[in-house]
């Protein structure tokens, strides 16, 4: 379900707030010059040495679109660098399968060969894997993000989440190609298919509070037990 990437571009086109500043008049009056008084001198003083609080760049594109766009690009090749990685570790001899969505083409990464339980998970859930690494990377290294300017690693993170969201509603929904990641963990797993695209929410869900609340530890907890947890999944996946 890779094609999301389409559906992101189109739900950040339709998303995006647009600022407009309106044009205003100011009436200058003469006044005449006073000397200021001791108390105006120490008000003046204190304002002078207080903090400028400055504010990230609002918008769906955190200010600067090409930079977004680029951080949610670094984001999909981080996800199927994921499947590359665990599928070159297991020595699947992996190849591109050309795949649709609907009249949309795009492609998945493909074993060459007859995986068992456990090696399917591990290379179905690679790239969910990898998106979780990233995610944690991210809001380690800057838990104010939300009130940081940087537009590239807004656009890495608003790529995991909508990616994840895409393949947790194909999940829910059974739909998309049979290639796709959750339909592959879950036959790995002897799951209904719906309880996978329920787990990956769990980490995105949580990811986004500590995104809008970074002084909320319990969430940085639960959200890292909850990636560990997928990891972990592939010891279930019986040969």
């Amino acid at each position: 379900m890779k094609i999301i990437i389409a559906a992101f571009i189109l739900i950040s086109l339709f998303g995006n707030t647009c600022y407009s500043d309106e044009a205003g008049s100011l009436e200058i009056s003469k006044v005449q010059k006073a000397e200021p008084d001791k108390s105006t001198q120490e008000a003046i003083s204190v304002t002078d040495k207080s903090p400028v609080k400055l504010e990230a760049p609002k918008g769906m594109w955190a200010g600067d679109s090409s930079r977004f766009f680029m951080g949610a690009f670094a984001a999909f090749t981080r996800h199927e660098l994921g499947h590359c990685i665990a599928n070159y570790s297991i020595g699947t001899d992996p190849y591109l399968k050309s795949v649709n969505y609907g009249p949309v083409p795009f492609f998945t990464i493909e074993p060459g060969k007859t995986l068992t339980n456990r090696q399917h998970y591990i290379t179905a859930s690679a790239g969910f894997n990898a998106q979780h690494i990233v995610n944690e990377w991210i809001l380690t290294k800057h838990p104010n993000l939300s009130a940081e300017d940087e537009p590239y690693l807004k656009g890495m993170a608003s790529f995991n989440f909508w990616l994840a969201v895409g393949y947790a509603t194909s999940a829910l929904t059974k739909t998309g190609p049979s290639e796709r990641d959750t339909r592959g963990m879950a036959d790995s797993l002897g799951w209904d298919e719906r309880w996978v695209g329920a787990m990956l929410l769990v980490p995105t869900a949580l990811d986004t509070y500590r995104y809008k609340h970074p002084d909320a530890k319990w969430a940085v907890t639960a959200s890292r037990l909850s990636e560990l947890a997928i990891i972990a999944l592939a010891l279930e996946a019986d040969d």
